[in-house]
């Protein structure tokens, strides 16, 4: 079999699903599409299968610089992508696969193929279909630039197509989220399905990235003004809801089906070890030093930072999203050390619990406080006892529910809905957006960022740090920090430091952990010099003495620059953190990824981007 029949054979080409007005090479197994599109149930369980993940691809987390990945680097943090590279074909021919179904489905409602629906099961339908057409095409346009649009092609002129400008795939993509937004519904019961507000949300979201500002404007401004939406009451448990008015497209996960969303599909990564987890994927010391502090400046413009204690006096989206602990210069270190000998911890301190069990990372602990006995028992998770604590110190907390402590039971995956785009995205577009136009107003900051963040401070006795009109350029630091604090862990990230343009600053550095050094056993009795009963490491020792200098997990004040990017390298200097890997990011390709070598093989009109 040569390889064009045997592409042909199992479906694989991308450009055939487009092309095909009268073939689909990816037919349902109830039926081929020449035999399909007929009725409703049909055109139904044709669409309902479109609302996966397969066809709205999540970004892993561990592709930006919000996480250390213990498990080491990836293409896209070496920046060794190329065009054989599983993850740009896989995404490039689920999208494809999407718009030839959405395209057979509009021709069925369009050619009277599909017959018995009503007028409103049609309009539904249509919506539905633009708005799966113009979501891929965003999503094409947005990581491979230039792209095949087809409108009807056959499958032979499928083998000889170019592709199209970006410009003219976005505006026929806006057009079709445009003829979306205006047959779909504003909300649904029952299943999840696209709405009104959905297809604004994804249209502002991709115009924002391409720099269409006022696209962007209008399009927030639909969504916000559907009076549909709002932000979910709490932060910290709108990641542990079933649902919520925030979410306006998002996947729930299912621990019967063992099915889990993003990196919830494997929690065991990011679950204590106290529990059998493996703690090897942690927030980002980048991360953690990113969140400012509760007068909204910057950690190195502040005067209320205290890195050696580092969790206190910062927004407060800092310990919902990072597993918090004490450092033996909080001011109530002694009374909280003391709540866990009297018993009163879990009541004084349910922050700083997580899985059943206090997360306690002070090298010298060798004991934590478990919750259902409540006694002291032995840490996994310091290095005082265990060689592969978290490597950075640090911990996720935002989404972490406590039915995690069974991942085992439940294929490793999590039930937490992923939610894929949310009201606080549309916001945060709608004022970025202005402010790129120099139309920044205070109104339009009170609307916006300002809701946002009274949000995150909700029921902590702190007055939020209202947002305040000033020039273009601080507003642009304020935003991009405030994205960064807001969307952690959910996928955002990577596509934001893409469409800034600053991926070649932020992957173009270290990765910084904890020196690997610990006490050498668990027997250790957590005390140093001639009362210790091990001959500890003199990297060990060090650590110590960072932990009792109150350099711990970082140590100093980095420099936060312009775009909200700390600069650690001088506290690996210092002696405080060092290189666990470097990242790489070429300018000049990476801010594309490639067309599918396999594309390219069967039709040689298909240009490469640069680079590849």
């Amino acid at each position: 079999m040569n390889i064009i029949n045997k592409f042909l054979t199992t479906g694989i080409i991308a450009l055939c699903l487009t092309s095909c007005a009268d073939l689909d090479l990816n037919p349902l197994s109830e039926g081929s599409s020449e035999n399909w599109y007929h009725d409703e149930t049909e055109i139904e369980m044709a669409l309902n299968d479109l609302w996966r993940p397969d066809f709205f691809p999540i970004d892993a987390i561990y592709w930006d610089d919000d996480l250390l990945n213990r498990n080491g680097s990836n293409e896209v943090t070496l920046g060794t992508i190329t065009s054989q590279w599983g993850e740009a074909s896989t995404r490039w021919n689920s999208l494809y696969k999407a718009i030839a179904r959405a395209n057979k489905i509009l021709q069925a409602l369009d050619n009277g193929t599909a017959s018995g629906l009503s007028e409103a099961k049609i309009n539904q339908y249509k919506g539905e279909a633009y708005f799966m057409i113009g979501f891929a095409y965003c999503e094409l346009a947005t990581y491979y630039g230039d792209c095949v649009l087809n409108k009807g092609m056959t499958l032979e002129e499928a083998y000889t197509a170019v592709r199209t400008p970006k410009s003219e795939i976005l505006a026929y993509a806006y057009e079709c989220l445009d003829k979306a937004a205006e047959y779909l519904p504003t909300s649904y019961t029952g299943q999840q399905r696209p709405t009104k507000g959905a297809a604004l949300g994804f249209k502002a979201r991709f115009a924002l990235f391409h720099e269409d500002w006022e696209i962007a404007i209008d399009a927030a401004e639909k969504c916000m003004n559907l009076g549909v939406y709002k932000l979910h009451d709490n932060y910290l448990e709108m990641f542990k809801a079933n649902s919520s008015p925030e979410f306006m497209f998002y996947f729930k996960g299912d621990l019967t089906l063992k099915k889990g969303y993003g990196f919830m599909a494997n929690v065991r990564d990011f679950a204590i070890r106290k529990v059998g987890g493996h703690c090897n994927q942690s927030p980002s010391l980048e991360l953690f030093c990113s969140y400012t502090c509760t007068d909204g400046l910057p950690i190195d413009e502040s005067p209320l930072y205290n890195p050696k204690d580092p969790f206190v006096n910062r927004d407060p989206r800092l310990t919902m999203s990072i597993q918090p602990f004490k450092t033996k210069y909080s001011a109530d270190y002694k009374e909280y050390e003391q709540s866990k000998i009297d018993g009163t911890f879990p009541e004084k301190y349910p922050d700083y619990i997580t899985l059943g069990y206090e997360y306690n990372p002070n090298p010298y602990a060798n004991k934590v406080y478990e919750v259902s006995s409540g006694q002291m028992v032995l840490s996994t998770d310091s290095k005082a006892s265990n060689q592969h604590s978290a490597y950075n110190g640090l911990i996720i907390r935002k989404f972490v529910k406590d039915d995690w402590k069974d991942f085992n039971n439940h294929g490793l995956v999590a039930d937490n809905c992923y939610p894929y785009l949310r009201y606080a995205e549309v916001l945060m577009t709608y004022i970025e957006a202005k402010n790129e136009l120099g139309q920044c107003t205070q109104e339009d900051l009170d609307k916006t960022i300002n809701l946002i963040r009274e949000r995150a401070y909700r029921g902590t006795g702190i007055n939020y740090p209202r947002v305040e009109i000033t020039s273009q350029a601080a507003l642009r630091k304020i935003i991009r920090m405030e994205r960064r604090s807001e969307f952690a862990f959910e996928g955002l990230r990577y596509r934001d430091l893409l469409r800034w343009r600053i991926a070649e600053k932020s992957h173009n550095k270290s990765m910084y952990y904890l020196s690997r050094a610990w006490s050498g056993s668990a027997d250790w009795n957590g005390l140093t010099g001639d009362e210790s009963n091990l001959v500890l490491s003199s990297d060990f020792l060090t650590i110590l003495k960072n932990w009792d200098d109150g350099n711990f997990p970082i140590g100093g004040i980095p420099e936060i620059d312009e775009d909200g990017l700390p600069d650690l390298s001088p506290m690996e200097k210092a002696g405080y953190i060092t290189t666990f890997y470097k990242m790489s990011f070429d300018p000049n390709k990476n801010y594309l990824w490639p067309i599918p070598a396999d594309d390219i093989l069967v039709n040689s009109n298909l240009t490469q981007n640069e680079g590849y």
